[in-house]
């Protein structure tokens, strides 16, 4: 008897899963059937706690759960019921509320075997006076099968379990199956046939007793048709009367293989009549009806209907939440989609109508986290905050959860919508001046403002002071004070005052001997209404906001209504002059205002001081920064929505000029607010609620508060028409330009905009980089429009002191036809790269600063990123000194790289390409960043309409925003957390959308594996790792035309399995047909349909584990690639270089075997420069495809064996002269391969084929067949010194599988150890496995 083999781990398709208990935070339990197994993780923490092995070797198919209660330990005990094909078992799980050392314990029965495959099971709802502790107490458990039987399983204290047939339903085969228990004890069973129809039919429960004689009779409520295929699944819904929909009270939903959902109105469960023994034995359901006078006909039942999915419907389920009712439904082509559910408004009318739908399934949602096809279970839990959470499995073995909120339209966990007009920002301007100063005194209706409230008003923002003191005393110095004045406005303190603004002045005093130190000094400015005067007071010196006593008045010439003749002109001066007396001291204050185009842009102040002590005049210029537009209206009361003050408490009122402006450009701060230009040049800062939970709920007062808050921080004449906005990383940088080429900088902390430098014309790009964070030193790098030099200068920029702009540090001469799309410098190396618009990227050296002449780049690489734009540049962190830098890129090619920076002089090539791999989500990636908690490297950009994030270290998709497409102004921003959350903001049809979720929009419990079938793996040497730990991959390839390498931990990870994919790589366009490592494992060799044949370079990559590069393509034999490349022959070989006698180069010998029946040889070579295939040799056997190679001895490679459709064996005779002296240079090859001769084995064509060298010295080898015959061949073929031809000798095992087999493989030797007598002959173990699902093992 041959021994069974034990499963260490396994990666299955997932095909059931049920929730657990309920508490604040949702379930505690989540249950999973994958292949035979049971798995219960911890749903809050996501670890699994414990799995159970069900079944021998039946999939688990369906988990039915019925909480008991808590025994005397207060454990939660649950009671389940779980079936897979014909098979079924009963158990008892216990949940400990401690964390250890053993929260989960599971006892099951025996498991029972039916006549029939299960459809759907459940317990029966009773309950009991006291809990049962013990199987034998438990309830009843029922089941549906394929023919429509309903059969009991109990638990016997005997026999163990035991089942019974209780009634039976129309006769007929179906494919799905629900039931449904009625409060009254009727169970209600709904049946999808295999022949589109659905049959509605109950009994009473009162017979489940299992002492019940008779079975109960049954009734036949409806038979409905309509589909056009066969019914796969089918759901009864809850009671809907309190939703409204035209008296329907109860629906049944169903799904078809005709793509189509369909809502049936079954009410009226009085329908219908009972089931007579001919109709359970009749399986053609058309035979009978119910036309004998009951209202259970098949009549026009069918109350909505909808198409959806790309492919086969395989379930629905009904949500019901609130006042709102809709349909899930999952199937073939991986999504699970919600349908909301509605009236038809237009039945009531019969002349508008063109449907007899009553109601009406509308698309609200689709969510994709699944990879390949099918998405065969599902889990739905009502929750506090949204309407359910959903849990589903698919055929990847990936386990997903996710919450479906109330409203439609929306993903992820505790997100956060919003949208804005310009006129709605407007409004709340308005509404947070009128809340901040309520009790202001303000123009009325009619009232128009006079001169010296509008020079009161354009006081406010931030000026540059240019002051010299002039002392005819020498106590006291003269010299000149350099700084800043800010005006900001201030809660008024008297009720008399109509407005106040706060003087703040900083800078530097500089005397005329050289000495300079700080300087700064505050005032109150006030204004009356009632009087018309403007005030400034002293403040008190210990305090800094409270006012002190009067310095002076001002009283303006022309002070009087703006809509006469004193009204200010386009370009006027307005002067005012008065008098101080501070003890014996004497101040003469004198103002002058200037304007320019009616705009207040500078005036002046000059003191007179005269007394015992002073004698000095101190005359002052008063210059406003980056031009901030603060007009002075005549004529009319002030309407215009740009603030007077700088800072967050503004006051402002709504315009015509800001409801007609428009958004232009996004950056995100620092602190997760962002900042907003207009094309009126205005910049605004939106801060979303801070207020937001752990688990993705918002809190009530966030939810009751605006999700925007706006503040406007100036109107800048430079920033009309057109701007760009960009920031540091790591830095509170922000730098913006317009179309007048002045580079400005906004100091989130002063909130305040100052320009830097001016280009002269339109900046095309902009860059900052955080090159030394300790002091705050930046990098200014800016291309102007049509400009062939990019300018670079520095920045001192820290957010603790005001920023200083140096002086320009270099200019780069740009490369013809480059236009600048993204840019990096690397410190350490001290060079520039700049990627461009055409997919090339610019390498400059380190910069001499001072240096007027521009640089030339010393190495420009193209199609780095194909033709596309490269739009990320980005260096990784560094944890050893001596590693040289990594760089990441990205384009719109829809690929990312990480690079190795090799030198920084390279007269051509200076980067190594270490991984480059495409995400599924598009080809247009716009931006990357490596997550600050877990280091995982995020990625974005757009699929079609759809803005998406994604994980690439997870290989998951953590948001998707259907926004409109990539064209228009948008800007993401991450979370730091480690949580896959962020905030992404963006323009659509001139309306500002914000997205905002704390989380990644679904969790994963198990990461799963490839989504369609596996056809080819491959395992490799052990490969050591830099850091030397030596490892082992494996590599498979699927049907969903991705490669994944996997390494394999004798630990069990938090996921459940001891397998851990390192990396998915995608560059196949058909299904992944054959893999093979080389003998180094640093090349991957996989082929795929359309004569698809790459070379794959694997190695370490620091922050993604792996990395893979397809550094090679073999070039295809027909123009449109008809054949197929059914296998390929592998080995290594050293060549010497033509004319050296030393240093040989390692090649690999590539055998391919096409469906055509040819053969073609290529050599390839192993160093990382080659990246070519050359043809060696080309044959061609029969009209019989080739199914299979193998080198019968690698190291000599002088015979190929090959496997055919006919059941032949080939071998062919390799004349490839590898290893020639060197003295004589391997000529060119013959072209025409011939094969030796050919042996028969199996009866049909062989499947698989391994070669196993045994004697190299007389060419002795073992090769193995297995075919679609079942039979395995095993053939030895020994080739003796100075015979003219092999001999070969075949043992055919006939039916060894009871199918085709599909794989062979070696295992290993038989050694003394094993028990092997002394003198035995050689023995070896191998494997096989067939279409039978068996593996099996032979010596």
């Amino acid at each position: 008897m041959p021994e069974d083999a034990n499963v260490n781990d396994v990666i299955n398709p997932i095909t059931a899963l049920a929730f657990v208990g309920e508490h604040s935070g949702g379930p505690r339990l989540l249950l999973a059937g994958e292949g035979p197994y049971l798995k219960t993780f911890d749903y809050q923490r996501g670890r699994l706690l414990a799995t159970k092995r069900i079944f021998e070797t039946q999939a688990v198919h369906g988990i039915n759960t019925l909480h008991l209660s808590n025994d005397q330990e207060h454990n939660h005990v649950v009671e389940l019921f779980i079936w897979g094909g014909r098979c079924a078992r009963r158990g008892l799980l216990r949940h400990s509320r401690a964390a250890a050392p053993s929260p989960v314990e599971i006892e099951f029965n025996s498991a029972s075997k039916l006549d029939d495959w299960i459809l759907d099971g459940c317990l029966h709802p009773k309950v009991d006076s006291t809990m049962a502790e013990s199987l034998q107490q438990n309830h009843t458990a029922i089941v549906v099968t394929a023919r429509n039987m309903v059969d009991a399983i109990y638990v016997d204290e005997e026999n163990g379990s035991v089942h019974k047939r209780i009634t039976a339903g129309p006769g007929s085969i179906l494919y799905s199956s629900h039931i449904w228990w009625s409060p009254s004890g009727k169970v209600l069973v709904a049946s999808g046939t295999v022949f589109g129809e659905v049959l509605i039919w109950s009994f009473l429960g009162h017979a489940l007793a299992a002492d019940a004689t008779s079975p109960p009779p049954a009734f036949l409520h409806f038979k409905l048709t309509g589909h056009e295929g066969s019914v796969f699944g089918i759901r009864i819904s809850p009671n809907l009367s309190h939703f409204g929909y035209n008296d329907v009270s109860r629906l049944l939903a169903s799904c078809s293989d005709d793509r189509t959902i369909r809502l049936w109105d079954i009410s009226d469960l009085e329908a219908g009549r009972s089931i007579t023994s001919q109709d359970i034995k009749d399986f053609n359901t058309s035979a009978w009806s119910l036309d004998n006078g009951e209202k259970g006909v098949s009549a026009n039942r069918c109350v909505a209907q909808i198409m959806g999915h790309s492919s086969r419907i395989w379930d629905v389920r009904f949500l019901t939440s609130g006042n709102t009712a809709g349909v899930l439904s999952f199937g073939e082509d991986g999504t699970a989609q919600i349908w909301q559910l509605s009236t038809n408004d237009a039945h009531s009318d019969s002349s508008q109508s063109q449907t007899p739908d009553k109601l009406t399934l509308s698309h609200q949602q689709t969510y994709a986290y699944h990879s390949g096809k099918n998405l065969w279970a599902s889990a739905l839990i009502p929750r506090q905050y949204c309407q359910y959470t959903l849990c589903t499995g698919g055929a990847d073995g990936r386990i997903v959860s996710y919450d479906i909120p109330e409203k439609c339209g929306s993903k992820g966990q505790g997100i956060l919508n919003s949208k804005w007009t310009m006129q709605d920002i407007a409004v709340q301007l308005k509404e947070n001046e009128t809340l901040l100063s309520s009790n202001a005194k303000t123009p009325g209706p009619g009232i128009h403002k006079t001169i010296c409230e509008q020079i009161f008003d354009a006081l406010a923002g931030t000026w540059t002071i240019e002051r010299e003191i002039r002392s005819a005393l020498p106590i006291l110095p003269s010299g000149t004070f350099n700084g800043e004045a800010q005006f900001e406005s201030r809660p008024r303190e008297a009720v008399d005052l109509d407005k106040e603004l706060l003087y703040i002045e900083n800078g530097k005093f500089t005397t005329e001997h050289g000495l300079s130190f700080t300087a700064t000094r505050r005032y109150v400015y006030r204004y009356q209404r009632e009087a018309d005067k403007m005030s400034v007071w002293f403040v008190k010196p210990d305090e800094n906001t409270t006012v002190d006593y009067l310095f002076h008045e001002l009283r303006l010439q022309g002070s009087t209504d703006t809509s006469n003749q004193n009204s200010p002109s386009v370009n006027d001066m307005i002067k005012s002059s008065s008098y101080h007396l501070c003890v014996e001291d004497h101040y003469t204050p004198n103002y002058v205002f200037r304007m320019e185009n009616s705009l207040l842009q500078q005036w002046q102040l000059a003191y007179r001081v005269q007394g015992p002590q002073k004698d000095y005049i101190a005359d002052a210029l008063y210059v406003r920064k980056a031009k901030a537009i603060h007009p002075i209206i005549s004529g009319e009361e002030e309407t215009s929505a740009i603030p007077k003050v700088k800072t967050r408490t503004v006051r402002i009122s709504p315009s015509r000029s800001m409801e007609i402006d428009s958004f232009k450009s996004y950056v995100f701060l620092r602190d997760g607010s962002f900042l907003v230009t207009t094309a009126q040049g205005v910049v605004l800062i939106g801060s979303l609620p801070s207020s937001i939970g752990g688990d993705g709920k918002a809190k009530q007062d966030v939810l009751k508060s605006p999700a925007v808050k706006w503040e406007v921080i100036g109107q800048y004449e430079a920033l009309i028409s057109s701007s760009i906005a960009t920031r540091a990383k790591s830095s509170d940088a922000v730098l913006l330009s317009g179309s007048a080429g002045t580079v400005h900088l906004f100091d989130p902390r002063r909130s305040e905009v100052s320009p830097l430098y001016d280009l002269g014309r339109k900046v095309a790009f902009l860059h900052v980089q955080n090159v030394d964070p300790a002091i705050g030193h930046h990098l200014v790098l800016a291309v102007c429009l049509g400009h062939s030099v990019a300018n670079i200068h520095q920045l001192n920029h820290d957010g603790r002191r005001r920023s200083d702009m140096g002086r320009q540090a270099g200019r780069l001469n740009l490369p013809a036809d480059f236009i600048v799309t993204s840019a990096c410098y690397l410190e350490r190396l001290r060079i520039w790269i700049l990627g461009s618009r055409n997919g090339a990227m610019a390498f400059y050296d380190e910069i001499s600063f001072g240096n007027d002449r521009a640089l030339e780049p010393f190495s420009v690489m193209t199609d780095v990123h194909g033709n596309d734009s490269v739009t990320v540049i980005m260096c990784l962190p560094q944890y050893q000194q001596d590693q040289t830098p990594y760089v990441l890129t990205a384009g719109r090619d829809g690929h990312y790289a990480v690079h190795n920076i090799i030198t920084s002089n390279a007269p051509t090539s200076v980067i190594k390409t270490l991984h480059r791999s495409t995400t599924p989500f598009g080809p247009n990636i716009e931006g990357a960043v490596l997550d600050n908690k877990t280091q995982d490297l995020l990625l974005w950009g757009f699929r079609s309409k759809e803005f998406v994030v994604w994980n690439a270290t997870k290989d998951m998709e953590t948001m998707s925003i259907d926004c409109g497409g990539a064209h228009r102004n948008w800007a993401y921003t991450p979370r730091s957390d480690g949580n896959d959350g962020g905030t992404f903001i963006w323009t659509k049809a001139s309306v500002f959308y914000v997205h905002s979720q704390p989380s990644a929009s679904h969790r994963v419990f198990s990461s799963g594996g490839h989504g369609r079938e596996i056809k080819a793996m491959a395992i490799s040497p052990v490969v050591e790792q830099p850091d030397g730990l030596k490892l082992q991959y494996i590599a498979a390839g699927s049907e969903d035309t991705t490669l994944r390498i996997w390494s394999y931990s004798s630990r069990i990870l938090d996921s459940g399995h001891n397998f851990r994919c390192l990396g998915t790589f995608r560059k196949h366009t058909t299904g992944v047909q054959q893999l093979r490592w080389s003998a180094d494992g640093i090349l991957l060799f996989s082929t795929a349909g359309y004569e698809e044949f790459f070379a794959w370079r694997v190695q370490p990559v620091p922050f993604l584990g792996i990395g893979a590069v397809c550094e090679a393509v073999c070039p295809k034999v027909t123009e449109d690639g008809d054949l197929r490349i059914t296998d390929f022959a592998l080995a290594e070989y050293n060549r010497y270089p033509r004319g050296s006698s030393n240093r040989p180069t390692k090649h690999q010998l590539i055998s391919l075997v096409y469906s055509d029946s040819s053969i073609r040889v290529y050599c390839y070579p192993s160093a990382p420069n080659g990246r070519s295939f050359k043809l060696l040799q080309s044959g061609i056997y029969t009209t019989h495809c080739l199914t299979a190679s193998s080198y019968l001895h690698p190291n000599t490679h002088k015979t190929l064996c090959t496997a055919s459709s006919n059941g032949h064996i080939v071998f062919w005779p390799i004349q490839n002269p590898i290893k020639d002296p060197p003295q004589h240079p391997p000529k060119t090859p013959p072209q025409n391969l011939q094969y030796d001769h050919n042996i028969p084995i199996h009866q049909n064509s062989i499947k698989s084929l391994f070669t196993l060298p045994l004697h190299p010295e007389n060419h002795d080898s073992l090769i193995i067949t297995g075919g679609d015959d079942g039979a395995i061949g095993i053939t030895r073929r020994i080739l003796p010194n100075n015979h003219p031809s092999p001999i070969t000798k075949t043992l055919l095992i006939p039916k060894a599988h009871a199918a085709a087999i599909n794989a062979v493989a070696y295992l290993r030797e038989i050694s003394p150890s094993d028990g092997l007598p002394p003198g035995k002959q050689q023995q070896h173990v191998f494997v096989s496995s067939g279409n039978d699902q068996r593996v099996k093992s032979w010596v």
